[in-house]
């Protein structure tokens, strides 16, 4: 399996407020769809009830700390290392958000898709720092801003090294 974590993140490292996007990038959100169609997606309860979340085609697993969650189309895991274990068969598997997700799966990540929006954003979720020299990237491609696209950004993705 191969562990990677997709997520648009501000310059600031935000990547939210009040569980929405606070840009306007469907270049983006084309990108982050065609990345993960079918894939498996592990994600916090948050993510799979914003209403911005696109889910996959595949398997869409949910790490919430509530025992009677459920939600049809999710299969539901108290732990991340639970989900993750539940997905080891399935190729590439997405961490696809939110905040404390990032957090806690980046130390066992092996590939991150970063979307940079180059802006400062006010939020209240935010992307874990990284520690770049650990890391190499393997593609950058800059998007300008346009008709669609509020903001500039960059479609990085990096490897463990």
């Amino acid at each position: 399996m191969i562990l990677s974590m997709i997520a648009a993140v501000s310059e600031n490292n935000v990547i939210g407020k009040s569980n929405k996007l606070i840009w306007n990038l469907p270049t983006d959100f084309e990108y982050y769809k065609n990345t993960v169609r079918n894939k498996t997606i592990i994600m916090g309860r948050k993510t799979a009830e914003s209403p911005d979340f696109f889910f996959s085609e595949k398997r869409n697993l949910v790490v919430t700390r509530s025992k009677d969650y459920q939600k049809e189309g999710l299969e539901v895991f108290h732990n991340l290392e639970d989900a993750i274990e539940a997905a080891k068969n399935d190729g590439e598997v997405f961490i696809s958000g939110g905040s404390e997700i990032y957090k806690q799966a980046l130390p066992l990540a092996d590939k991150l898709y970063i979307t940079r929006v180059h802006a400062v954003f006010e939020g209240d979720a935010y992307f874990p720092e990284f520690d770049k020299s650990k890391w190499k990237i393997v593609s950058a491609k800059i998007v300008k801003a346009d008709e669609y696209n509020s903001h500039d950004f960059t479609f990085f993705v990096y490897e463990k090294i």
